[in-house]
């Protein structure tokens, strides 16, 4: 029994509900009871097994479970207390009635084992909280089928109002389980197939509603690759609390982050500090608009990566960083200090051109049109839209992020820029006050990008923002 209990303890949700044969009795377990519970069956299932190779794979199989994703009432959905102390569950309340019915769908998927966040969590106990937000990726991922409520749905033509596509946790729950199964409206089936994503008319309804590609969303792994793009996909999104922004990414990103609520922005700015600490792609630099409250070289919210215009998305599309490994453009080695990001540019001084004076009773504006006019002949000037008290800086540059890095890989080499592209580029500005003397991101509406006019060969510069 160690390996169904290892499996149990590391691969399942910490309770589940144990439905009955005739779907009467819901019964909430927690792991150690599901290990006790089925002991009796799986030794006896496992005793005439030639290979124990194979051992995992069946006790896998006979504690399948499903998994429910849906829009949570505004009352009246079961709690955890509430499943705690009944076992028949015969409660009017919508809530309940939506629990029976997942239930009795998952009973049809061959699932004796159930999930459903509303009343699987024990939300008073602090550790199991905080697991569940970091493992609830892998719960929906092992499930052996997510079944989802679109509750405002009657077919696939409704999905651009549908509220489930514009929920942030609801990402993972589409991302993660390998198979998933669609009801709409009084539980009827959306879909022709038991798994909606081996339905090409689904996978292009979902496609086309998200912005997600038919290949992630058949094969999506977790992980920081394309971390820019999963920004994207999150920025449609929106949660009730503002931490969960950040902790609904923690599985998708596959990084550890832990729970603290009530921390508010904090929890955003400490997400994208994990991101930077360990990815090396250049893109993920990519952002503009408001800045972190507690770090300037971080966004404040996913909505930061939607910034940009055709220049620069011409930039950022995928194909094109396909071919030009991250490695092998700007700095792979960026990485967060007590100064702030630190990143090597290449470096261009700027000229502010002085902005027309504002009309007598004019209004007043919070941005400002600036053209950076350059002293060297070989760059174009640079024009952005940036926050007006931003201006008073003495001293103006533009870094540029993905320059062509030399084939040494070392710190301080030669950056090397192609007139025929367009490069990233961040508006900085320094004055006399200036956190140690040094240059400060100036925040644009837009990414901004930046031409040469010839082959340019320069020797990159630190930076710390």
């Amino acid at each position: 029994m160690t390996i169904t209990a290892e499996l149990v303890f590391n691969e399942m949700p910490s309770h589940l509900i144990y439905i009955s044969d005739d779907y009467e009795t819901m019964t909430l377990i927690d792991r150690e009871t599901l290990v006790d519970l089925f002991r009796p069956e799986l030794i006896r299932v496992c005793k005439d097994l030639v290979s124990k190779d194979k051992l995992p794979d069946v006790v896998r199989q006979n504690l399948r479970y499903a998994a429910l994703s849906h829009r949570w009432l505004s009352v009246g959905e079961p709690t955890f207390q509430e499943m705690s102390v009944e076992r028949n569950h015969q409660s009017t309340r919508p809530g309940f009635i939506k629990l029976r019915k997942f239930c009795q769908k998952a009973r049809e998927y061959g699932c004796r084992l159930a999930w459903s966040d509303t009343c699987c969590i024990d939300k008073r106990s602090s550790a199991e909280l905080d697991e569940a937000i970091r493992a609830m990726f892998k719960w929906y991922r092992n499930a052996e089928i997510c079944i989802v409520l679109l509750a405002g749905s009657s077919s696939i033509s409704d999905f651009p109002e549908e509220v489930w596509f514009q929920r942030g946790w609801t990402l993972q729950e589409l991302l993660a389980p390998p198979r998933i199964k669609f009801y709409g409206r009084n539980w009827e089936e959306l879909g022709r197939l038991r798994n909606d994503k081996e339905d090409y008319s689904m996978l292009e309804a979902l496609s086309q509603v998200t912005g997600i590609s038919r290949q992630n969303l058949l094969y999506f792994s977790p992980g920081l690759v394309d971390v820019r793009e999963k920004m994207i996909w999150a920025s449609k999104r929106r949660t009730t609390r503002i931490e969960d922004v950040a902790y609904s990414l923690i599985g998708i990103l596959n990084i550890s982050l832990s729970v603290a609520y009530g921390e508010g922005d904090r929890a955003f700015r400490r997400l994208m500090e994990a991101i930077m600490q360990a990815c090396r792609e250049w893109q993920i630099l990519a952002w503009a608009g408001p800045h972190s409250p507690f770090q300037a070289s971080t966004p404040r919210s996913p909505l930061a990566y939607c910034a940009f215009d055709e220049a620069s998305a011409n930039i950022l599309l995928p194909d094109r960083y396909m071919m030009d490994r991250p490695s092998k453009l700007g700095d792979p080695f960026f990485t967060m200090t007590k100064r702030g990001l630190e990143l090597e540019v290449i470096l261009v001084e700027m000229m502010l051109q002085e902005p027309a004076p504002r009309r007598p009773g004019g209004t007043r504006k919070k941005t400002q049109v600036i053209h950076l006019i350059s002293d060297s002949a070989s760059f174009y000037d640079v024009t952005a839209r940036c926050d007006v008290t931003f201006l008073p800086f003495s001293q103006w540059a533009v870094a540029i992020v993905n320059y062509q890095a030399d084939e040494s890989g070392k710190r301080g080499g030669i950056g090397k820029l192609k007139p025929t592209s367009d490069y990233l580029c961040f508006v900085l500005g320094s004055s006399i006050h200036s956190a140690y003397g040094g240059w400060q991101k100036v925040e644009t509406q837009k990414v901004v990008t930046i031409r040469t006019k010839r082959e340019v060969y320069r020797q990159v510069t630190t930076v710390w923002l």
